[in-house]
C-alpha cells in the first residue's frame, strides 16, 4: 500500500509500472517530425467513421488495442480503465471503450487527463484493487473544437 512521505508525495510499495502503450494520431501529427514515433494513424480526420466524435472513440479503441498487443495482454487482463476526453460526459471514451466490458472510470480533467489516469491506475494497482489497469486519453481537434466553438468551420 502506498505511504505518504511528506505533505504532497506518496511512495508506492509495490512499484506499479507501465507495461504497454499505444499512440494514435491524425494526418497533421503524422506529417510532423515525430511521425515514426506513432503506432497508428489515419489520413482521414474521421477514421472511417461518420462523425468526429465517433472518430475519437475509434482512436481510443485502437490505442488500447495497440497497447495490449505490445505488452502481450488482452482485455480480460485489465480490471479497470481510467479514461477521458474533452467531450460532455466523456462520451468519446465511454463509447469507444464500452465494447471491452472492462470497468470504466471517466476522467474529465482537460490537459491533466493523461496524468490523472496514470496516477489513478497506479494507485489501484499498488493497493491491489486492480491486478492491471489501463489509462486512456484523447483529444480529437475537430470534436473538441466543435464542443466549445460550434460551428467548426470545416466540420
Amino acid at each position: 500500500m502506498a505511504v505518504r512521505i511528506g505533505e504532497s508525495t506518496i511512495q508506492f510499495t509495490n512499484k506499479p509500472s507501465v507495461i504497454g502503450y499505444g499512440s494514435v494520431v491524425g494526418k497533421n501529427e503524422y506529417e510532423g517530425p515525430l511521425s515514426s514515433e506513432f503506432d497508428a494513424h489515419d489520413l482521414d480526420s474521421y477514421f472511417g467513421e461518420k462523425t468526429f466524435e465517433k472518430a475519437e472513440s475509434r482512436m481510443q479503441k485502437i490505442a488500447l488495442e495497440t497497447a495490449l498487443k505490445k505488452c502481450g495482454r488482452n482485455e480480460n487482463d485489465i480490471d479497470v480503465i481510467f479514461a477521458g476526453d474533452l467531450l460532455n460526459q466523456c462520451v468519446g471514451s465511454s463509447f469507444g471503450l464500452r465494447s471491452t466490458g472492462i470497468s470504466f472510470a471517466g476522467i474529465y480533467g482537460a490537459c491533466s487527463t493523461m496524468a490523472l489516469g496514470m496516477i489513478m491506475a497506479s494507485v489501484f494497482v499498488d493497493s491491489g484493487a486492480a491486478r492491471c489497469a489501463a489509462a486512456v486519453t484523447s483529444s480529437h481537434f475537430c470534436s473538441a473544437e466543435r464542443q466549445y466553438r460550434y460551428p467548426l468551420e470545416y466540420g
